[in-house]
């Protein structure tokens, strides 16, 4: 008998803009999603992700948002609709966990959780939703083999964000409410960003 849980969680990741696919990690994340909905671990899926704020300060327009391109991958592997939930407010791992928790957990009374996700993600998303979920969640992870890739610096993403929530206290996602995409934070990727593709021309 396999561990049941209330939902499994699908987070996306910056697609390519030239051709609007995802890094490799995510398809392979949802493969393993539909098995493990196949092996009836949860009975909901949550896919989250509106853009990455990275396509906002590139001045680039996603003609979709992730959290849909996600569920119509796993509708095309036969997982009915009415068994997918989506999330899509959050551009980055922050407003991914910040969203799920109070438009999708909340209402949904989901406590615990799976996430789907690369092995290289997992410790940053371990420590963020023991931040930002808090104690009442029971989170687990099942890690999928992959490539960093060229858009991922998970040590130093962690630094920042630890910094950020530094003032919050654990599981008070309220303080968070009205700092999105506003916040220092943000303009320190925005400029960073713009540094990184200014090196790269």
């Amino acid at each position: 008998q396999m561990a049941k849980y209330d939902a499994i969680i699908v987070l996306g990741s910056q697609p390519d803009p030239l051709t609007w696919e995802f890094p490799r990690q995510v398809y392979d994340c949802l493969d393993t999603t539909k098995e493990l909905y196949d092996n009836q671990v949860a009975p909901l899926i949550i896919t989250s992700g509106m853009w990455s704020i990275a396509q906002d300060s590139q001045g680039i327009t996603q003609p979709f948002k992730e959290c849909d391109a996600l569920a119509d991958y796993l509708i095309n592997k036969g997982v009915p609709p009415k068994d997918i939930l989506k999330e899509g407010d959050s551009k980055d791992t922050i407003s991914n966990l910040y969203f799920l928790k109070t438009n999708r957990f909340i209402p949904h009374k989901l406590t615990k959780l799976l996430f789907v996700v690369a092995e290289f993600r997992i410790a940053r998303l371990q420590f963020l939703s023991g931040r930002i979920l808090g104690s009442d969640y029971i989170v687990f992870f099942e890690p999928i083999q992959s490539e960093m890739g060229s858009t991922y610096n998970e040590s130093l993403t962690l630094k920042v964000q630890s910094e950020f929530l530094e003032p919050m206290a654990d599981g008070d996602h309220t303080w968070l409410k009205d700092k999105f995409y506003t916040a220092p934070m943000y303009q320190y990727w925005a400029k960073h960003d713009k540094k990184r593709r200014a090196r790269r021309i």
